[in-house]
């Protein structure tokens, strides 16, 4: 059997939790599947890891710089189709072969329009719906995104397979980039993801503010990532809050050692988002021995399963006293780490390889 995979997010220098997904599902699959041939759809200038597959795996490279998926893919797929198509992404070609899967990874853009442009919500809504015509089988990784599409779409049942996500700890020991070390001084709270609306970092900019009411905690806050959508008013706050905004660190991005490195000494995780089609970082947390603070919303609760304390992300009091109570009892924050590095087992790539290669083996 040829399995085509649209391997374009795998490839990129700069990954986040979709370009993650992609690789490692990819290195996944070469280390359990001799028997199927595989060819990996790419862009140029593509990840070095993709180069020591085994030899049942072979790379195509596509040129287009425009309209990639929808002409350069579409061609590939008229003229050399695979037996199935796998696009890791959600966004099938114009043209495919009879048979394809795709990935959906959530819906913020039906939450939290105002954070796309017009022209992306019509491309996300776009794409599902060719992938409904079209009959693709459609792989999810969380409850609550398989939720989401029988509420938006009416799907039915039998067209959507939940495969669980796949995770490997870091194994790096890396040490905090002199640049890191000058900024981060003391000890820290962490936060990661985009400093925008829908990762509530103004909410939790607002419980750090009550937090520090507390006289013995010095903690500072540390945000990892870029801005997003509702900065502004971000940096307002910080700036409102005289007392504390020294101690308030926008780090931008990081590598993924230096952000295990992060995660590592950081006196607890505080993730409030207001929704998430996984919550990749809280799994970062437990794998680093970290106690995490997350939202009761979205897939978060499914994720963290009872190793994170649960709030509210409109509360931002409800923040605070989770912060609070992790930073004060250390038989408490003990529990959570242990808890956390439990539900780890549960996520393993070889057995969302193995579930996913059996949907795409299924005639």
């Amino acid at each position: 059997m040829l399995i085509g995979i649209d391997a374009s997010r795998a490839s990129g220098k700069f990954r986040t939790g979709t370009e993650n997904y992609s690789l490692n599902l990819i290195l996944s699959l070469a280390k359990i599947d001799q028997r199927n041939n595989y060819v990996l759809y790419l862009r140029q200038g593509y990840d070095s890891q993709l180069n020591n597959l085994p030899g049942n795996f072979k790379l195509k490279i596509i040129k287009n710089k425009w309209l990639w998926t929808q002409i350069g893919l579409s061609s590939e797929m008229y003229f050399s189709p695979p037996d199935v198509l796998f696009i890791p992404s959600h966004i099938l070609p114009i043209i495919t072969p009879e048979k394809s899967v795709v990935t959906i990874h959530d819906f913020a853009w039906k939450y939290f329009p105002e954070a796309y442009t017009r022209r992306e919500i019509r491309l996300q809504n776009l794409a599902i719906k060719r992938a409904i015509k079209k009959k693709a089988t459609i792989i999810v990784y969380s409850h609550s995104t398989y939720s989401d599409l029988k509420k938006f779409y009416h799907l039915p049942s039998n067209l959507i397979k939940f495969v669980p996500m796949g995770f490997e700890p870091a194994k790096s020991s890396c040490l905090l980039s002199v640049r890191l070390k000058k900024l981060i001084t003391a000890r820290y709270i962490l936060s990661v993801g985009r400093l925008e609306k829908k990762k509530n970092t103004l909410n939790l900019i607002k419980a750090y503010a009550m937090l520090r009411n507390e006289r013995k905690i010095k903690e500072k806050l540390v945000l990892v990532g870029k801005p997003g959508f509702g900065y502004e008013q971000i940096k307002k706050e910080i700036k409102k809050n005289k007392k504390i905004k020294e101690d308030i660190i926008e780090t931008g991005f990081v590598s993924d050692e230096e952000l295990f490195a992060l995660y590592r000494a950081t006196s607890l995780f505080a993730f409030p988002s207001f929704y998430e089609g996984f919550g990749f970082p809280i799994l970062e947390a437990f794998a680093a021995g970290t106690p995490v603070v997350t939202s009761k919303t979205s897939s978060m609760p499914e994720v963290a399963n009872g190793a994170a304390l649960l709030i509210n992300p409109k509360k931002p009091f409800e923040i605070t006293a989770a912060m609070s109570q992790i930073l004060n009892k250390p038989n408490l924050k003990t529990k959570l780490i242990r808890s956390g590095r439990r539900q780890l087992k549960k996520y393993d790539w070889g057995i969302c390889a193995k579930e996913t290669l059996a949907i795409l083996e299924r005639r």
